[in-house]
């Protein structure tokens, strides 16, 4: 059973809880989420569990007749795609495969008619229909159009394709949202989201005053959900590989229901003139976070007329291929361009797996700067998992710094049985995660 609650919309921020349960390595874990949350500990723990559990909730639900528009477009797309067959065996194979995209085309731009289901929009497909073959008849002799156009407009060649959109409109929300998470439990966990000690009841909760979203798993396949309607920005994952990397390959993301296509698509965007609202915010929140950007990477990622992203350093006249950045500054280029791009924003929640790898200690106080900033003047909030006590002293200091060190929540994970492990709040103690990450060096 899934079932939409209330509408809400944003009103401040406010502290969210969390809360996953029987995903993977992690058998309890309950985080406070409102500035800046750290989760500490050694490698294999589940930390990156957490954050790929957080990330498939949150963008399953969030903003979630959005998502479900895009799914009922990418499937009339693919379905009139493939009735090229349909033409050719009615005698119609004279006419360019492109007719098939424009008349997707013409449904996906009024598709609200066709999914509101208040009454039949044949009439409304068949002026879509004529509209699109108006635009192909060069293909067509005057006899080949006298003798056909009759036959081609007919109720018995236009009502097959009408029926298959109603079809993909009529689908319920539940489906569609169900079909999303478990894209998302495929490609974020390949399909091992559930216990891997056998333990049943997986499920994953998020609440506050603006959302309230639950999701239980068993044998990774969504059995029910809650949510509210709400329309906040996207939350980001960026995993602990270099996603750069992959941009001008032959390995760029395909899987729509990913981290790495959601960062890829938004880098890809061509930057669009802002609304009045956000370029007051932008010009009033990230001057600090661009100078602190200008002064580690100076320079910036560009998309070249060949499609391909490079990065362009202020000190150099040529472009730099993506492969020669420096690793370090990878995870640096990605916010920044979001944040360019509007993307990353006011209410966005930003998941990082240890942003201190392939960094220098001094670029670990910068990174660290950055992230408090972005909340502190934008209200981007940021969950990282880290095993470097450099780093995690980093974001305290900074948030410190800048009168907001309340704002930060600290935890470590544990182990709870054989091979499970359960969140710790340290947030009033925080030396507990030093003490354990400085462990190592006490050793030599």
């Amino acid at each position: 059973m899934i079932v939409s609650r209330i509408n809400s919309t944003y009103r401040e921020r406010i502290e969210m809880q969390i809360s996953v349960k029987n995903i993977a390595k992690i058998l309890e874990a309950g985080l406070d989420i409102e500035g800046l949350t750290v989760i500490a500990g050694y490698n294999n723990m589940g930390k990156s569990t957490l954050l790929k559990a957080i990330y498939t909730v949150f963008n399953t639900l969030r903003d979630s007749n959005k998502k479900i528009l895009t799914v009922l477009k990418r499937s009339i797309n693919e379905s009139l795609s493939t009735k090229e067959s349909y033409f050719d065996e009615n005698g119609y194979g004279l006419l360019p495969r492109e007719l098939l995209s424009t008349i997707a085309e013409k449904v996906n731009g009024n598709l609200n008619e066709f999914i509101s289901g208040k009454k039949d929009n044949y009439d409304l497909f068949v002026k879509l229909f004529k509209e699109s073959i108006e635009k192909y008849k060069e293909y067509w002799s005057d006899y080949y159009i006298e003798i056909e156009i009759e036959r081609i407009y007919s109720d018995d060649f236009i009502r097959p394709l009408y029926n298959n959109i109603v079809n993909i409109c009529s689908r319920d929300k539940e489906s569609v949202l169900k079909y999303i998470g478990e894209m998302y439990i495929r490609n974020v966990f390949k399909g091992q989201l559930n216990s891997l000690h056998g333990i049943s009841g997986a499920s994953i909760t998020v609440g506050s005053e603006t959302e309230n979203y639950f999701m239980s798993i068993s044998e990774n396949k969504i059995k029910e959900m809650y949510y509210t309607e709400n329309t906040e920005p996207s939350v980001f994952y960026i995993p602990a590989y270099n996603m750069l990397d992959m941009l001008n390959s032959a390995l760029a993301p395909r899987r729509v229901y990913s981290p790495e296509y959601d960062i890829y698509s938004m880098l890809m965007e061509d930057i669009k003139e802002p609304t009045y609202e956000e370029y007051e915010e932008s010009a009033n929140s990230t001057n600090l976070i661009k100078e602190i950007f200008n002064e580690v990477i100076h320079g910036k990622l560009e998309k070249q007329p060949s499609g391909n992203l490079f990065f362009k350093d202020g000190d150099l006249d040529d472009f730099v291929n993506i492969g020669n950045v420096a690793s370090g500054m990878k995870n640096f280029l990605i916010i920044q361009t979001l944040i360019e791009k509007g993307k990353l924003k006011r209410n966005s929640i930003l998941l990082i797996d240890e942003p201190e790898t392939n960094l220098h200690p001094e670029w670990h106080l910068k990174f660290a700067e950055i992230l408090v900033l972005m909340y502190k003047n934008m209200g981007i909030r940021s969950i990282v998992n880290s095993h470097s006590p450099y780093f995690i002293r980093a974001i305290e200091v900074k948030m410190a710094d800048h009168g907001i060190k309340d704002k930060g929540r600290y935890y470590m994970l544990s182990e709870s049985g054989k091979g499970v492990f359960k969140t710790q709040n340290v947030t009033a103690e925080t030396d507990k995660i030093y003490e354990a990450l400085y462990r190592p060096l006490e050793y030599l």
